[in-house]
């Protein structure tokens, strides 16, 4: 096979395997970064979008050169990921119950957003699970080169901007044409949903994810 035609196949194969990755593992995080795109400007929410795709790729990294040792450290530590994440969705989600009408322009900055979503995505379980486990599973599947990993890897990490743009346009849009009623109910719905998702992730999960394993 053509060198060129073997190198976009993977990049294509990565953001595939991406995309649907991104499609069935909607969580929390997608589900914040929808509400707040009901009420943020879309160049706000862009910096957000590059902290969980910062986060993405410190993982996508690890597969790629194989930095196992740091793999199972991280998966060592997985309980406490996961009270962590329980109890960030919970403050959110009680946030958007009482206070999520008035989110604005003003009251979440740049830095904000960034930090925010980039420090749960690092701890975020679903990331783990999908990076650190389907994501180096596929690695392993394939005989590649570290170059031909790399355009793989490239194509899976740009599912996850595309993506999360996706929701944020489909979130502005929708909070244009929504009455300010309809908008508070969802503020009500989503803050009980993340509440529910993390007292699930604090007291239900499964402390031995093994996700390292084989």
């Amino acid at each position: 096979m053509n060198p060129v035609t073997n190198i976009n196949k993977l990049f294509w194969s990565g953001l595939k395997i991406g995309l649907l990755l991104q499609i069935g593992g909607i969580g929390p995080i997608c589900m914040i970064v929808f509400r707040l795109s009901l009420s943020l400007p879309v160049s706000r929410l862009l910096i957000g979008i590059i902290g969980i795709t910062l986060a993405d790729f410190i993982y996508v990294s690890f597969s790629v050169f194989s930095i196992s040792a740091i793999m199972k450290k991280m998966q060592h530590y997985q309980r406490v990921f996961d009270v962590i994440v329980g109890c960030v969705l919970i403050i959110f989600g009680v946030l958007f119950i009482t206070t999520g009408h008035v989110i604005n322009s003003d009251s979440l900055q740049g830095h904000d957003l960034f930090l925010g979503l980039f420090g749960l995505t690092i701890v975020n379980p679903i990331t783990i699970i999908f990076i650190m486990g389907i994501f180096s599973l596929e690695l392993s599947k394939r005989s590649m080169s570290l170059r031909e990993s790399s355009v793989f890897a490239l194509g899976f990490l740009l599912a996850t901007p595309l993506f999360m743009i996706f929701i944020v346009f489909v979130g502005c849009f929708i909070g244009k044409i929504l009455p300010v009623l309809v908008v508070h109910t969802l503020n009500s719905i989503m803050g009980f949903v993340l509440v529910f998702l993390g007292l699930k992730n604090i007291f239900l999960k499964n402390k031995n994810l093994n996700l390292m394993k084989g």
